[in-house]
């Protein structure tokens, strides 16, 4: 059978484009991962050993900056979520806390009272303030708040618990802080509270929930 001569070219120049998109798309599947995907899943390995990471942002305005730090429990979301939704209980089971009272509880708003231990020769802290709790069962369970009254210019900050494992038997644990003092707090006590209080807290909180 004849094919004519136009036929023949079309094919060929299919052809030759299918090879260019197979050699593009090939191309594609080889490049390597972002630095955002390699640093997300650098993070996740070193959460997933047990570390707990503390990072620090400037905030506008602020003379403290913004602290966030994270750390996997290995206990269930609903677990951690007991101690943590509980303010009044502070005293037992959060360090350098030297009273804390739960005055309200309204719907998911609850007002506390929280008096945290500093270091003498420098008064202890006392801060009211208003959390608003929310739950997504499976999802993400989360305790924000902002300051009403007391001894800081500024106060406000979170807990957010989000499942770390498929099972739902380990926790990524996110607490989120800037709370700026009245007083002035040396730079060497704010400079401890980010090396070492903050992974104190994480991990009294791990032997709280064993």
């Amino acid at each position: 059978m004849n094919v004519p001569l136009h036929a023949v070219t079309v094919s060929g120049r299919a052809l030759a484009l299918f090879g260019v998109l197979l050699t593009a798309s090939s191309a594609l599947a080889a490049e390597p991962a972002s630095p955002a995907a390699d640093e997300k899943a650098d993070t996740r390995a070193r959460l997933d050993g047990g570390e707990i990471i503390v990072q620090t942002t400037p905030v506008e305005g602020s003379g403290v900056p913004k602290i966030k730090a994270m750390g996997v429990v290995d206990a269930p979301p609903a677990a951690i979520w007991a101690v943590i939704e509980r303010c009044g209980d502070y005293k037992k089971t959060m360090i350098r806390t030297a009273e804390s009272v739960e005055l309200s509880r309204k719907g998911n708003v609850v007002r506390c009272r929280v008096t945290i231990e500093l270091p003498f020769p420098l008064k202890n802290l006392t801060a009211t303030t208003d959390a608003i709790h929310t739950v997504v069962p499976g999802k993400k369970w989360q305790r924000r708040w902002t300051l009403v009254e007391g001894d800081y210019v500024r106060n406000s900050g979170s807990w957010t618990l989000l499942p770390f494992d498929d099972e739902g038997k380990r926790t990524l644990v996110i607490y989120e802080v800037n709370a700026e003092p009245k007083i002035a707090i040396p730079d060497s006590i704010q400079r401890a509270a980010q090396k070492k209080s903050l992974p104190n807290l994480f991990e009294h909180l791990r032997e709280t929930i064993h």
